[in-house]
This record gives C-alpha cells, structure tokens and sequence, in this order.
C-alpha cells in the first residue's frame, strides 16, 4: 500500500516552519503571571542567587487553567526555564536535589498533556521559544544565563531548523518519488535535499559570529543539564515533590532532540549501530510526540535507498551519495564545533570549575565527540557503490 504523500499536519509539522511551533505565544494570561516574571528574569535572579528563594515562596498554580496548545508549550518553556535555575544555581556541589510541588507539579502535568519530558529540551528552549521583530529579525522570548551569546545560541539553532523547514518539500517528495520508482523526478529531489543540508550547515556556521566558547562552556552550557546518571551531580536524578517520592532520571538539552538530522536519516536510509540507534531513539521521547511519530514512519516505509539501488542509475546513485556526503559534511562540521565549544574549554584551566560533571559529557549525557565521529561514519557507509550503471534517460 502506497504510504506517501504524507499529511504534514497530522504530524504537527508544517512546510513553512517545518517543526518549528508556529507563532509562539509571548506570555500567559494573567493568572499565571509569577510563572510570566519568574521565567522572564531567570538570568538575573540565577546570578544573584536569589531564583531559589524566590520559586520556593510560589504560589501553586493549577496548569488545567491553561487553554490551548501554544499556551501549554508556552507554559512548558517557562517551567522548564525556573527549574533549570532552580536546579543549577549553586553549581554542581549545591545542585538541587529535589523540586518544590509549586514548580513540580504543573510542570510535570503540563508536560504530560503535551507528551514532552519535564526537563529543558530542544522543542521548550527552541522550537517554542522563538518570534520575528519588524525587521525581521529572529529573537528568543526566554534566555538562560549568557546574555547576547545565550540568546545567539537559541536564535541560530532556531535558523538551522527553518533552514531544514525550506527543504522539507523536497524530502517528502523524495519519499513519493521513490515509493513510484520516478526516477528522474528522485534525482532532483536528493539534490534540493543536498542543497537544504548545506544551508543547515551555513545557518550553524553564525553560531561563531556572536557566541563566545567560554561563555556557552562557562555560563550557559550547565543550564542545559540533565539529571540521573553515571558522572552526573545528582546521580539517583531529581525528586519532582507531589509527583513521585523516587528520583526521575532527565537527559538534558541536545542536538539529537531535534528532529531535523533524525528525520534526513530516515529518507535516506541511514542506520545507526545498535547503540548509538539505542540513544537516538531515546531522544526520540524528548520531541513532541508528532515529530516522533514522523520520524518513526519515515523509517519504517521510505524506499529512497532501496530505489536508488534497484535502480543502476548512474545519476541517481551519484545524486543520492552527493547528499549523503552533504551530511556527512554537517556532521564533521558540528564535530569541529563541539571540539571548539567543549572539548577546548573542557581542557582550560581557567575553566568555571562549579559544573565539572560536564567537562567530557555533552549534555546530553553522550560521550559526545566519539558518538559524533559514529553518526558520522554510519553515514559515510551507507554509500552506494554500484558498478553496473545503466545510462540515464532524461
């Protein structure tokens, strides 16, 4: 049974934004407006170490009150951001151990109607957490601490997803191409699928422009921690009072919570050894549970690979490994950028030596320049040799 074309909306994705959440909104009603302040001056309130104590006296807050589903994003951002503070900011050695029923509570109910972990993650600190000013500017609504370069890292994330977002026709068109075995029209599509993968690696190439190193490593990289875990500060993870009396284990913020790269995999057919596969498709439960579900059926029915090989097509074969290789670009890109951004600053002596459980660990919790190298080769490997080309007819 033909699957393809896909409807883009069933799966809360859009070919304008791609998974991006359209028109985030900028504040919640008025009830909620200790959440509203308390998350709009996280930054500030973390470096004078007063955010504790000042979530410690909130009120408690019935989340049943919110209305809709951007103001359930909206409210899962905000949350998110005041337990990032409230957890971090005495460093490792004061990390907060357990979570006041003011903050835990609507923070794991909102999270639960939305099917997003209650931790700070891709689709709260970018996906929802963006708006365009008159001149078109894109800025984030809520900041971690790091100022200018805390909020480049957020807007530049945000640009290498509406970058993937421009290519997103041509991907799902690849998948009905190939489902039809129209040959001419899949060559297409894999080069305007390369073409998108290097404007996702252009738009990730302003990350330098205007985030330091020692900056993101020093002040806003532990804000993008997890909890649970070998190596971690709070090994047993956090108790989320009112919730559970056992500690809930959380993976911090990650690039492989987006869903761009996991779903160019799956178009084209690239498959991760069984243990990087394993952290993949946990981080699969950190995206809304639409994106997740994209990804997934992606996987299970694109036959781009299998089209191309069937195909002997000279010029098919060389456009499909051209746009693996774009990939496998990106990703030897964002390897130079994490050995900029972590491994460097990681090896400072000067390093801020108060959040040293990160120092080799992304924080994602991988070992993350060797889990980079592999996605990498997988990707290399998936390569199409095939010696017996039959001549393209245009």
């Amino acid at each position: 049974m033909d699957i393809f074309p896909l409807d883009l909306n069933a799966f809360q994705v859009s070919e304008e934004y791609g998974f991006m959440l359209i028109k985030p909104l900028k504040v919640l009603p008025d009830y909620f407006s200790e959440w509203n302040t308390l998350a709009r001056n996280m930054a500030e309130l973390v470096q004078q170490k007063t955010l504790r104590g000042a979530v410690d006296k909130m009120s408690l807050f019935d989340h049943h009150r919110l209305q809709g589903y951007r103001e359930l994003r909206l409210a899962h951002l905000q949350l998110s951001i005041i337990a990032s503070g409230y957890i971090w900011q005495e460093g490792d050695s004061g990390a907060a151990k357990v979570l006041p029923v003011c903050l835990a509570v609507p923070w794991h109910g909102v999270s639960m109607l939305l099917g997003i972990q209650p931790v700070l993650c891709h689709p709260s600190l970018v996906l929802a957490n963006w708006t365009v000013d008159d001149q078109g500017v894109l800025h984030s609504l809520y900041n971690l601490p790091g100022g200018d370069h805390a909020e480049w890292f957020v807007t530049v994330t945000a640009q290498v997803e509406l970058a993937f977002a421009k290519g997103l026709k041509a991907l799902m068109q690849a998948l009905t191409h190939a489902q039809n075995r129209n040959v001419d029209a899949l060559v297409i599509d894999l080069q305007n699928i390369k073409h998108t993968v290097q404007e996702m690696k252009k738009a990730f190439n302003k990350m330098h422009e205007k985030l330091s190193a020692e900056t993101f490593y020093d002040v806003l990289r532990p804000f993008l921690s997890g909890w649970g875990g070998d190596g971690s500060p709070l090994p047993d993870g956090v108790v989320y009072t009112g919730i559970s009396d056992e500690p809930l284990q959380m993976t911090g913020g990650s690039a492989a919570q987006s869903s761009t790269l996991q779903c160019i995999d799956a178009v084209l057919g690239v498959r991760h050894g069984p243990e990087i596969r394993s952290f993949l498709e946990n981080m699969r439960n950190y995206m809304p549970p639409g994106h997740k579900e994209f990804i997934e059926t992606i996987e299970e029915h694109s036959q781009v690979k299998l089209a191309v090989a069937e195909s002997h097509d000279q010029q098919l074969t060389a456009a499909y490994n051209e746009c693996l290789e774009s990939v496998v670009d990106f990703r030897s890109y964002h390897v130079q950028i994490v050995t900029k951004y972590i491994v460097l600053m990681a090896n400072r002596e000067t390093r801020n030596k108060d959040y040293e459980a990160l120092a080799t660990r992304g924080t994602g919790g991988s070992s993350i320049l060797p889990f980079l190298k592999s996605l990498r080769s997988t990707t290399s490997e998936t390569r199409i040799n095939d010696n017996k080309y039959s001549e393209h007819k245009s």
